[in-house]
Formats: C-alpha cells, sequence, structure tokens
C-alpha cells in the first residue's frame, strides 16, 4: 500500500502521513473504538506508526509512551505530536525501539496497546514493495510472529490492575493462535469482531492473573 493522501482527520486531530508508514485503516480504527482510556491511566502504544492511537489516547488526558522501530514513523509521530499539541490533555512520548526492547524494564502501564503485523508470509492478499511496510504489515509465517513477542512482554511492563489489547486477524493461523493462548499464563479474552469483506478481525484483552 502506498500513501497518496499526505494528511487527514480523525475527529479533531489532524494527522500527517509518510510514504514509508502504515496509513491507518480499518483495522487502526476497529482498534481505536475498543479503547478504555482516561486521564488515570498510563499508556504504551507498541508499533504506533503515525500515532494516530497514542495521540488519541493523550487527547483523553493518558500519558502515554509509543514506540516504533521504523525511523521514517520517528519522525513523523514527532511531527504530529507538535502540529497536536493544543489539543492534548495528557503526553505524548515517542521511542524507537523493537518491541519492548527500549522500554525500561521497571516501567510499568495500565493500558498496552498493539495493532501488530498479522499477515502471513504466504498470503494471497496484495504486499507492500516497501521495506517498512513489509514490517508493519507482515508476521511471518503464521502471521503471529510480532504477537507472540507482544505477549511474551505484557507481564513485565503491565500493572497488576492493566490490561493490553491487541488484534488478531483471521488471515493468521488458528492453530499457531490456539497454541499461543494455550501456552500464556496471562488471563485472555475475546472481545469484539469485526467483519471486513472476506477476513475478520478480532480484538483481544490480556491481563495479568
Amino acid at each position: 500500500m502506498t500513501n497518496n493522501k499526505p494528511s487527514f482527520h480523525y475527529k479533531n486531530l489532524h494527522i500527517s502521513l509518510h510514504p514509508e508508514v502504515y496509513e491507518p485503516a480499518e483495522d487502526s480504527f476497529f482498534l481505536l473504538d475498543s479503547l478504555d482510556v482516561d486521564s488515570q491511566h498510563t499508556v504504551l502504544e507498541i508499533g504506533t506508526g503515525c500515532g494516530l492511537i497514542a495521540l488519541a489516547c493523550a487527547a483523553e488526558g493518558a500519558s502515554v509512551l509509543c514506540t516504533d522501530i521504523n525511523p521514517y514513523a520517528i519522525t513523523l509521530v514527532q511531527k504530529n505530536i507538535k502540529e497536536n499539541q493544543h489539543l492534548l490533555i495528557g503526553s505524548v512520548q515517542i521511542i524507537q525501539s523493537d518491541m519492548f526492547s527500549a522500554v525500561k524494564q521497571d516501567q510499568r502501564f495500565d493500558r498496552i496497546i498493539f495493532n501488530p503485523p498479522y499477515l502471513p508470509e504466504c498470503s494471497q492478499a496484495p504486499l507492500p514493495n516497501s521495506y517498512w511496510l513489509d514490517v508493519a504489515t507482515l508476521g511471518g509465517k503464521d502471521g503471529l510472529t510480532q504477537t507472540k513477542r507482544f505477549i511474551q512482554g505484557l507481564k513485565t511492563h503491565l500493572f497488576d490492575t492493566g490490561f493490553a489489547i491487541t488484534l488478531i486477524s483471521s488471515q493468521s493461523s488458528s492453530e499457531s493462535l490456539q497454541n499461543l493462548l494455550r501456552n500464556t499464563d496471562l488471563v485472555h479474552k475475546k472481545i469484539k469482531t469485526y467483519r471486513f469483506h472476506d477476513e475478520r478481525l478480532f480484538i483481544y484483552r490480556f491481563q495479568k492473573k
């Protein structure tokens, strides 16, 4: 996918885009609609892309740390923070990180959010032809490579009373997903489903026991 639009609006937020950064699509807005965030919450968003979800959380008053491995995303989010600063009740900080690698070991959050790359590499769907867009969309052979890493890092960074939400696609391997859910010691629940053409998207919530 190539971004043709330089920017868009979400509610009052003005979000600039970049051709090397994943453009929010149906999955992003589905995840946005599933947020439960207010001014009392600390939020970590992994793989923030253009920063839409992080900024939406900060607009509700949350204190947000967002990460991305893509250097173009870091620069873009810094720009979007500056452009929307007057609308933010809370705060947003962006750091370059591969999953949790640059997040401090002792840092805990009330909410952790991740819209992962979930297309299996064998998928017949049209795929991006940019390295960074591949990173943002391809989830390995089963579509769950980065989702597994995300779930494995949650216990370290979640408050006992907090929870994480992530998106899983019906295009990912159902067998791998069931193995993943069986092997985690986190409490998990499917909380929402969205059907888009021949694909279904699921929001899963994870909490400590």
